[in-house]
């Protein structure tokens, strides 16, 4: 072996650059011939140095020993390029199947020489892969014009955001150093850089509201969707840094109490099993209200679904055009509902839900053209029970503290500053400073000369933190726990939002530019495709894991190269996926997958 250098220069443009081949030189009747074994890149190496490393690397792909040791940066470079050639040189030959087993064939070998190396994840990739094309992704992106090779960056993306959420930079490491994906799918990501995934990532932000509609369709038919059932709400993800270019990013109330980030929202709709139908980024500051039609309009109207919302959204306004586009609704009351009148009598009411540690009664109101679902929560009233003793408590320390600076000798007395303070103190209390009364002693200087507080709003407070929510629906078809079961379905958003932040890593958001991280936030949507149509899936098997446990589990599926030494002095390389193990099969199995993601490879040296 050798290495010799070849120069290029692009069209048009004076600058050569400048690279290096790993060579091999064989005879032919014809005469000497030379091969090219590897493209080397780029090299800081000294041509000195060069027949060091071209030996050593031919000794490690062979299995010879060294006596003399090299300079750790030869060293290095030598097993960095032998693992590249080994990967290339490795031949495919016929599938064996599982029912069929390895096929009988025996060798001699030091078993002091066998050696794993290379070894890669496999089995989550495997899943996402498969799913991919389940979906169609695959079809659907050549229908839109990708080339094979930006379909193949696009799975990457997805599937990389699907299996080690982070950003594309973080994926491309992944990518070369960790992952088997490029196994998978046929390819090489050795030379791939940032700006390619970044090009792709453009690429599927400008045709999103297809990929969606074509979705929508693909996974209707495939799972039998019966899309009776819309959901609708918002979450939204903050941005670490400061540099951004968009205009929707603004600062507002953060649901991750990252109030100190710039925000981005997105609006989000989904059918009754999760999947995602529409999506739609706003800005950062954005009313919950003012989002609804705007996004649901893009949906089109169903007549006779039933859309269920959180009392963010249910404003009159909402509720009324949603009988006008022919929807029905289930939603929290934003307060008392006019029709259950002045006086509430609580007799009557019936138990829905019967647990363990907890229990759900409620009481139905019916008014002309809508129903009323009075429901009192066991669970529900002790959490909000513990939430309003915990509000209490930093309140009223906050007055002492105030209090306290009356006495001290340079604490704050003014009228003014004093009445802030309290202002201040205020708005962090949760509403609970609504149910005191506070009074300022002030005196002849215009100072603060003590302050008196008591809780004397007690019923209503109690009322307040009670454990009961009122439910509003225009079905006044539903019993009490029809009614119940639908509100219940809304947990559904909240999960899917845990699974965007939690297990996808929508958040945070590291590009500065607007439609990067519009492109970034789509690409987590594409791969909650694939999780929600996993978790479907297992689900009609019995199987309810999150997924980060499935692919914490589903890790210690890998793919590695096995080397050993003939006897006839030859070095066997064999290119293998791990057997799986029980969970593995158990997963495949439920997810309909052959237990076995690649064929094995082998080439002797």
């Amino acid at each position: 072996m050798f290495i010799k250098t070849v120069k290029k220069r692009n069209r048009g443009y004076s600058k050569v650059y400048t690279y290096y081949r790993l060579m091999e030189s064989y005879r032919t009747p014809q005469g000497p011939r030379q091969i090219t074994l590897l493209d080397l890149g780029k090299m800081q190496l000294p041509q000195s140095q060069w027949k060091h490393l071209a030996d050593r690397i031919e000794q490690i792909v062979k299995g010879q020993e060294r006596i003399i040791s090299l300079p750790p940066d030869i060293e290095k470079l030598a097993q960095h390029y032998a693992s590249l050639l080994i990967k290339k040189r490795i031949e495919i030959p016929r599938e064996i199947t599982e029912e069929e087993g390895p096929t009988e064939e025996y060798r001699s070998v030091d078993v002091n020489s066998v050696a794993t190396q290379q070894v890669r994840s496999i089995g989550a990739e495997y899943v996402g892969w498969c799913i991919f094309k389940r979906l169609k992704f695959d079809t659907l992106f050549r229908k839109l014009g990708f080339p094979e090779k930006q379909i193949k960056l696009a799975a990457l993306l997805i599937i990389g955001r699907l299996v080690r959420p982070g950003s594309e930079r973080r994926t491309l490491w992944w990518a070369k150093k960790v992952s088997g994906l490029d196994e998978l799918l046929g390819t090489s990501f050795r030379n791939l850089h940032h700006n390619s995934l970044y090009r792709v990532l453009d690429l599927l932000w400008g045709q999103k509201e297809e990929i969606e509609r074509r979705l929508r369709e693909e996974e209707r038919d495939l799972f039998s969707l019966k899309e009776k059932i819309i959901l609708y709400d918002l979450t939204n993800t903050y941005f670490e840094g400061k540099s951004y270019t968009g205009e929707e990013i603004t600062y507002g109330k953060s649901k991750d109490k990252r109030d100190d980030c710039p925000l981005l929202t997105l609006g989000l709709v989904l059918d009754e099993e999760g999947f995602p139908k529409v999506s739609e980024i706003f800005t950062g500051n954005v009313s919950e209200p003012g989002t609804f039609k705007e996004v649901l309009e893009k949906l089109g109207a169903k007549g006779g679904s039933t859309v269920l919302i959180d009392a963010g959204v249910a404003t009159e306004g909402n509720l009324l055009w949603l009988k006008e586009e022919g929807y029905h609704y289930v939603c929290v009351a934003r307060g008392k509902p006019f029709i259950m009148g002045e006086e509430q009598n609580e007799e009557g009411l019936i138990t829905i839900k019967e647990g363990k540690d907890n229990r759900v009664e409620a009481k139905l109101y019916t008014g002309e053209n809508e129903k009323v679902l009075y429901c009192q929560s066991r669970l529900k009233r002790v959490k909000e029970q513990s939430m309003k003793n915990a509000f209490q408590k930093r309140f009223e320390a906050g007055l002492e503290a105030i209090k306290q600076s009356l006495h001290k000798k340079r604490g704050t007395k003014r009228y003014e500053k004093v009445v802030e303070w309290i202002g201040r103190l205020k708005e962090r209390s949760h509403g609970i400073h609504q149910y005191y009364e506070i009074k300022l002693e002030k005196g002849e200087d215009g100072k603060v000369k003590g302050i008196r507080y008591e809780f004397k709003k007690k019923e209503a407070a109690e009322e307040r933190y009670s454990g009961s929510y009122y439910l509003r629906t225009s079905r006044t078809d539903l019993s009490e726990k029809e009614i119940w079961d639908l509100y219940i379905t809304l947990s559904g958003v909240e999960d899917s939002f845990r699974a965007l932040k939690s297990d996808l890593g929508i958040r945070p958001v590291y590009h500065y530019k607007q439609q990067r991280i519009e492109g970034h936030i789509f690409i987590t949507l594409l791969a909650y495709h694939l999780l929600n149509a996993i978790r479907f899936t297992l689900r009609e098997k019995g199987y309810f894991m999150r997924w980060s446990t499935i692919r914490e589990g589903l890790a210690t599926h890998v793919v590695n190269t096995i080397s050993m030494k003939t006897r006839e002095g030859k070095k066997l390389y064999i290119r293998n996926a791990s057997k799986p193990e029980v969970f593995h099969r158990e997963i495949y199995k439920a997810l309909r997958l052959k237990p076995v993601p690649l064929k094995p490879k082998r080439v002797e040296i």
